[in-house]
């Protein structure tokens, strides 16, 4: 029992120098590796790298780097890395397999910063998913939307890649759509002109392509006016918002009647002739 306490204590401390080294790597490395990926960052912010392609490259540098770290610590405590490498290696088909989820977020992250369906920045809809968001960041595995009411959904990136996207600010201007309804017995080229005076008087509407304003459809209780106007997409929800606190005033300066819904019931009357109920 003596020699094997001898042995142990022999032991341990042969280690120490072994563990100090291996703590001072490990230490050393992960700020290091801090720093290397604050200094990439900086490096693409200077060079206005895409914001995708940014937050992508950074998260996989920051991982890559503490994984190399963490593979010299060992080194330094006697592990042999190299079998440690292969050993991983075939662990890491099983593990493919069982994280073949995960392997596919990561192929689809990388097909979105390359292939650039959408950036950061851009306002997308995802019906599949229910979500519509701006794109906040796009990660190693998944993609970050800030919702209109601002809360934070987070898609994985094979959920993306696999559904259809509707990205409303990949263009610069969008067309707004509108409708108004006036009565039948209302004059329709007054009330065209009463649209086409607002149309011409709201600045953030482009003047080509001219604004379209027709008539849409003859419903049930009233006349539908389509307004089709384009405008740039950072104002899409102003001039939508100005032109529906506009148009009313407008036509009740002009006389004109936004209808309600309205029924006529037609009851047929008794005739003379018919029989008396008992």
């Amino acid at each position: 029992m003596d020699n094997f306490w001898t042995d142990f204590v022999s032991w341990l401390l042969s280690l120490l120098p072994r563990a100090a080294g291996a703590a001072v790597i490990f230490g050393v490395g992960w700020w290091l590796s801090g720093a290397v990926t604050r200094f990439v960052k900086r490096a693409m912010a200077r060079a206005k790298t895409d914001a995708g392609i940014s937050s992508f490259l950074i998260s996989l540098v920051n991982a890559s780097l503490k994984v190399i770290v963490a593979l010299m610590a060992l080194a330094q405590l006697g592990v042999d890395v190299s079998s440690l490498i292969a050993a991983l290696a075939a662990a890491g088909v099983t593990a493919g397999l069982a994280l073949k989820d995960s392997l596919s977020n990561v192929a689809s992250g990388a097909q979105i910063i390359f292939t650039h369906p959408f950036r950061v920045g851009d306002y997308l809809s995802i019906p599949a998913e229910g979500i519509e968001g701006t794109v906040e960041r796009i990660e190693i595995m998944y993609t970050s939307l800030r919702t209109f009411d601002n809360k934070e959904t987070i898609i994985p990136n094979s959920k993306v890649m696999t559904s259809v996207i509707t990205n409303f600010t990949a263009m610069k201007t969008r067309r707004l759509d509108l409708t108004y309804t006036i009565a039948y017995d209302d004059d329709i080229a007054a009330a065209k002109a009463v649209l086409q005076r607002l149309c011409s008087e709201e600045e953030r509407i482009e003047k080509d392509p001219a604004p379209l304003i027709a008539v849409g459809e003859y419903q049930d209780s009233a006349v539908a006016l389509v307004v089709k106007v384009w405008c740039k997409i950072e104002v899409y929800w102003d001039v939508y918002y100005s032109m529906q606190e506009k148009v009313k005033p407008a036509f009740d300066e002009a006389g004109l009647h936004i209808p309600f819904p309205q029924l006529d019931v037609h009851l047929p009357t008794e005739s003379p002739s018919s029989p008396a109920k008992k």
